[in-house]
């Protein structure tokens, strides 16, 4: 079974990378552990701790705090080309709607 991956994702393409920041996109103000991060996206774990290490570094993403041991992450919403992913994303998103309308 194919998975059908949001606007962003068919936009922008569905590498792992795309995946993870859609995910954060569409679900941002909460954190999420690599776990999560790996079932929401269908991305195996080792995938996604790549992916996660390389939006880590680049700051797209912060780790948030500990729970059990396990560390949790959210989007870096201060980082300027997050906001400007942000905007994209929700003018993507409002066009979506108006369609539908």
């Amino acid at each position: 079974m194919q998975k059908k991956w949001g606007t962003f994702c068919e936009i922008f393409g569905a590498t792992p990378r795309n995946r993870a920041l859609e995910f954060f996109l569409e679900m941002r103000g909460l954190d999420y552990t690599i776990g999560d991060i790996a079932k929401e996206t269908g991305m195996n774990r080792a995938t996604t701790y790549n992916t996660m290490e390389e939006l880590i570094r680049e700051e797209f993403i912060k780790p948030t705090r500990k729970v059990s041991g396990g560390q949790l992450y959210t989007l870096n919403l201060e980082k300027k080309e997050v906001k400007k992913l942000v905007e994209v994303f929700n003018k993507v998103l409002n066009k979506i709607v108006k369609n539908y309308k």
